[in-house]
């Protein structure tokens, strides 16, 4: 009975929640959470102030070399001074969105938002640790851009929404722990300025992280999409989603190009889903690198280790693998050939058993047919 008491949920140890019930029930029955004013006055604006600084540099650069190919076939211009890349797209029609990379690299402004402590108390809560960080973006929305609908019902594990609501096996740390949210990416989207329903903020189908079909509507046009909202914000907001969630944005029909920059976590194994890095880490630079705190540090890879644009003589372009990912396929067979190694010295001794087994037999089927005929 010691045992069984041992195991009990009631033994398993509550960890402390940054999240209250309310902010609970309103992520778990909406899949999204408007944060307002998690980040302090003098941020916004330093991020503000480098973003209007690159914009300039961004659009008169998209279309140069250095350049590589990343998923889908999107071209990325990149940026060896600033360690960013960054393509032009029009998604759901429209005018133009800038889509910036690795922003994180491009000014140390961006440094406040690299393990940035009010955040990081929400994705603690929504994703198992060791945490990474699996993309950086900043977004230039150009008048008359749509961000067409994405995302929503059945989809594949990395983004899927988990409500875990009890105890949780932590393979980490060996132990149990109770936990609401097991998520394997978790996206923070922060506005830079205000974003009025006019500037084309994120719009999302409340509930849809949970939907168990497709949307039938299409992707194009999200004002189209009956149970879509938009969620305007106000400079220093954040809103917090799940990628299960389907969602968009709405299109921006004012003169001001919207600017907000949109950070991914999820768990240190777990790769990135950015474009540029798929299946890989971000690229970090060593000038990066050298400004981080060890904690800051320890939510991306070093600059060896990941995303590393180094565009070749190829005119396409080319995404070198990186050492980390090389070193990690290396682990991999070496843990293989132990595995193998150990498969067959216990084939070699279940066949040794096999055999004694089988001579035992033997011996013994003569020894009864000795004792008859004596």
């Amino acid at each position: 009975m010691d045992y069984v008491r041992s195991v009990l949920p009631a033994e398993v140890p509550e960890p402390e929640s940054s999240m209250n019930d309310v902010e609970k029930y309103q992520f778990d029955l909406n899949g999204y959470l408007l944060l307002k004013g998690i980040l302090d006055p003098d941020s916004v604006a330093r991020c503000l102030a480098a973003s209007n600084t690159l914009e300039d540099r961004i659009r008169s650069t998209i279309d140069d070399e250095p350049h590589f190919i990343g998923h889908y076939g999107l071209r990325y211009h990149y940026d060896e001074e600033l360690g960013y890349c960054s393509y032009v797209t029009n998604h759901g029609g429209g005018g133009s969105q800038y889509i910036v990379d690795d922003i994180l690299n491009a000014d140390p402004a961006f440094d406040a938002l690299v393990g940035h402590a009010a955040t990081m108390k929400y994705v603690e809560e929504l994703a198992l640790g060791p945490l990474r960080i699996s993309s950086s973006e900043l977004r230039y929305r150009d008048r008359g851009n749509i961000t067409g609908s994405h995302m929503g019902g059945p989809i594949d594990s990395r983004n899927q929404y988990q409500f875990v609501g009890g105890p949780f096996m932590d393979s980490e740390s060996g132990g149990s722990t109770r936990r609401d949210f097991n998520l394997l990416t978790v996206r923070i989207m922060y506005a830079l300025h205000d974003v009025p329903m006019e500037n084309g903020p994120l719009c999302v189908v409340p509930g849809s992280h949970k939907a168990n079909f497709h949307a039938p509507y299409g992707g194009k046009d999200p004002l189209k999409e009956p149970g879509m909202i938009g969620v305007p914000m106000q400079a220093g907001d954040a809103i917090l989603f799940t990628e299960n969630l389907r969602h968009g944005g709405f299109p921006n029909v004012l003169d001001r190009t919207r600017k907000t920059i949109h950070i991914c976590f999820g768990p240190v194994w777990a790769s990135s889903q950015s474009p540029a890095h798929w299946n890989d880490f971000v690229h970090v630079t060593e000038a990066a690198w050298a400004r981080y705190s060890e904690a800051q540090r320890a939510l991306l890879p070093p600059p060896s280790a990941g995303g590393t644009m180094v565009p070749g003589s190829d005119p396409s372009g080319v995404t070198v693998g990186t050492a980390q990912t090389i070193q990690r396929l290396r682990n991999e067979v070496a843990v293989l050939q132990e595995r193998m190694a150990k498969l067959e010295d216990d084939l070699a001794y279940a066949r040794r058993v096999t055999l004694c087994a089988r001579i035992d037999d033997i011996v013994r089927r003569l020894r009864l047919l000795t004792n008859r005929h004596a």
